[in-house]
């Protein structure tokens, strides 16, 4: 249907909703905006009465009957139907036109839809930007109380001045303590705190502000009068704010400069744990004797504490502290009044004695030994020390005091390998032997770091048959000089300086790969025996990680036996059961080694999951000088057999001792007699060539 009007399409122009209706209700034109509000296309509306898209149909007739009646326009609020069904919100502006005789309504639609869901947006935005500014005040409001809560809560005055009038602008509660006048007071008065400088200083004052450029930081010491009338040093760390045009101030009370120099003085030359002199002072009491007393004999002890660290890594180190400064008391008791006694650091005290002569020293170290006997009461427990003293005569064996010092420190450390909880005086063999033990601590760290360590295999032989069971592994270590370093000695030194742990796994890296060539070559069983320390039994992952590294290698754990010494299992031999007891249970073979020259304990015996005993070469080698050995020899074999284990000899060097062991039922020998330790490289050539070389040697 088209409209009778064609010319009124430009009203297709206008935003809002335009239709022309005929008094029955019947839509003649609708422009697009009215048609896109409802959804529809223009044209589909033509024609359609408009109660079919009025929600409340009685609206119509209501409106048409009175603008019939009153002849003037009317605006009203109208609901429409969209075409999807949902309600259209708007305001209605309704004129009767006549036109030809024929009455017709001009229809004027504004959306509210859209309009107050903007209104909406714009309430709740107001809403939520009323809420924000409230929560922001509150917060900014209660960071200001924090802040004021901090700085109140400091110690030194924080404050800040115009950087014109120099009026105070803020200033924390410190100032009372320092002024002995209110905070509230200062910001009342603002030129008060000018008022307060020292009248001599007033001038220095002015002159500082005056000349501290805007960026730039300065310190500055005055005078000024408390409200008591006391006169104070103050000392202010100023900064000139170069956009706030503000000089902003941290100030402190320095009044007792004499008092806090004489506090540094004695923290520099003391431990501030136990109050005693410290290295510094120690050094100074030195050069002052050698200065003053020329050459007047004394004595200097290093006292050092028996296995502390257990106490510091047990109990902690707040225990360990208080015992430090109890054993400081009894020291400090202990001595003459004109002795020195010094912390020389952790558990380590020196001792400056001024009687030299020799009985005197040893009644007095003596006394040292002694006043640990009674046990350390910390925290209502019983602590039980000891000490190891070692001691150095001046200038008997040093002319100076970093030489004494270093020859008392390894005299202590011969109090420690004798034993401990005893002093010993220094003799220069002890420096040779450090000196060796430094050498020997060279050479071992050059064999691991440039891989000169090299395992020597000894075979072990069934004693009947003389079949081959397996070797051990024998480590190595070249000499620049002398051939190859005796293993008591580098292995002691490793032992003692931690090396050891590196050493072993050097050590199963090699037998492990002496191992795989072997198999390659032969068929028969065998194992290698390598020996395991005491520090690594100790660690509580050494059976795991040995496992582990097999199962990687794809070395079954049959080719493998450990050795360990009798020394190693008592050293601490619930965690050594119990890695040993791994081992075992994981398909490793355990020998103790060089046994009956340590405890020989048959409790441990029967505790541990041992395979072979190995009967030291001690009693092999002098089985035929008189019958003890024999006697203790055959025992040892016996008892083994009792306890179900196997029993290895070493040290047959001899035809007569190859007799004797095969006729008293040792089960696997071991020894010159029968081969020397080689080389893994002849031992694989012989055994390509098939060669035997381990047969006795002749008579």
């Amino acid at each position: 249907m088209q409209t009778e009007a064609p010319l009124y399409d430009v009203l297709n122009y206008l935003p809002d909703g335009i239709i022309m209706v005929d008094e029955r209700g019947v839509i003649l034109f609708a422009n697009a905006a009215f048609a896109e509000m409802l959804g529809y296309e223009s044209d589909h509306l033509l024609g359609l009465n408009i109660l079919s898209i009025l929600a409340d149909i009685d609206v119509f007739q209501v409106c048409i009957a009175k603008v019939m009646q009153e002849g003037k326009s009317l605006d009203t609020d109208t609901d429409f139907l969209h075409l999807d069904g949902n309600i259209i919100h708007t305001v209605k502006s309704v004129r009767m036109i006549r036109h030809n005789d024929h009455v017709r309504f001009f229809v004027n639609v504004r959306n509210l839809t859209e309009l107050n869901h903007l209104n909406k947006e714009l309430r709740a935005s107001k809403e939520l930007i009323e809420l924000q500014a409230r929560e922001l005040s509150t917060l900014l409001h209660s960071k200001n109380q924090e802040l004021e809560e901090i700085l109140s809560s400091i110690e030194e005055v924080i404050w800040y001045i115009d950087s014109e009038s120099l009026s105070l602008r803020y200033v924390n509660n410190a100032i009372e303590r320092i002024f002995g006048f209110t905070k509230e007071m200062f910001l009342a008065d603002n030129s008060l705190w000018k008022q307060r400088i020292f009248p001599d200083d007033h001038a220095l004052v002015q002159m500082f502000f005056e000349t501290l450029l805007p960026g730039q930081s300065q310190e500055i010491r005055f005078r000024i009068l408390h409200n008591d009338g006391e006169i104070r040093w103050l000392n202010s760390r100023i900064h000139h704010h170069p956009t706030l045009h503000l000089f902003i101030g941290i100030t402190s009370d320095i009044t007792s400069p004499k008092a806090q120099s004489e506090e540094i003085a004695f923290l520099a030359y003391h431990d501030p744990l136990t109050m005693l002199p410290n290295r510094a002072k120690l050094k100074l009491q030195l050069e002052g004797r050698f200065e003053h007393s020329g050459f007047t004999p004394f004595a200097l002890m290093f006292l050092d504490l028996d296995n502390f660290k257990n106490i510091n890594d047990t109990m902690g180190h707040k225990i360990g502290d208080k015992i430090l400064i109890e054993v400081s008391n009894r020291l400090k008791q202990t001595l003459g009044k004109y002795d020195f006694c010094a912390r020389f650091g952790g558990d380590e005290f020196v001792i400056l004695l001024q009687d030299a002569d020799t009985p005197s020293i040893d009644m007095i170290a003596e006394r040292l030994i002694q006043t640990f006997k009674e046990p350390f009461k910390i925290n209502e427990m019983d602590f039980f020390l000891s000490s190891s003293i070692g001691i150095a005569l001046y200038p008997e064996d040093a002319s100076n005091g970093d030489d004494l010092i270093k020859h008392a420190d390894t005299a202590m450390y011969e109090a420690k390998n004798k034993g401990k909880n005893q002093f010993v005086y220094y003799h220069t063999s002890m420096q040779r032997a450090i000196h060796e033990f430094l050498h020997i601590e060279s050479l071992i760290r050059d064999g691991l770091s440039l891989n000169l360590f090299e395992l020597y295999f000894q075979p072990l032989v069934e004693a009947k048959t003389l079949r081959l069971e397996g070797y051990e592994a024998l480590l190595r270590l070249p000499h620049p000089d002398k051939g190859f370093v005796a293993p008591d000695i580098f292995i002691s030194v490793a032992e003692s300086n931690g090396d050891i742990l590196l050493i072993g796994k050097e050590v199963l890296i090699q037998a492990c790969n002496f191992i795989e060539t072997v198999r390659l070559l032969r068929d028969e069983p065998f194992f290698v025996a390598i020996n395991v320390s005491a520090k690594q039994l100790h660690r509580e992952e050494f059976a795991h990680e040995l496992l582990h590294y097999l199962v990687e290698r794809n070395i079954p754990t049959s080719y493998l036996k450990v050795e360990v010494t009798e020394s190693a299992v008592m050293d601490n031999i619930d965690i050594v059961s119990r890695q040993l007891t791994q081992l075992k249970e994981g398909g490793v073979r355990i020998s103790l080694d060089d046994f009956g020259t340590g405890y020989s304990s048959f409790a441990y015996l029967a505790q541990l999951p041992i395979d072979t005993l190995k009967i030291d070469k001690s009693f092999i080698l002098p089985l035929f000088e008189g019958t003890s050995n024999r006697h203790i020899v055959e025992a040892i074999s016996n008892l083994a057999h009792v306890l179900g284990m196997n029993v290895t000899a070493e040290g047959v060097e001899e035809s007569s001792h190859y007799d004797f062991l095969i006729k008293n039922d040792i089960d696997t020998l071991q020894g010159y007699h029968l081969c020397h330790p080689l080389p893994s490289d002849q031992i694989l050539q012989k055994l390509r060539d098939e060669a035997l070389y381990f047969t006795p040697a002749p008579r």
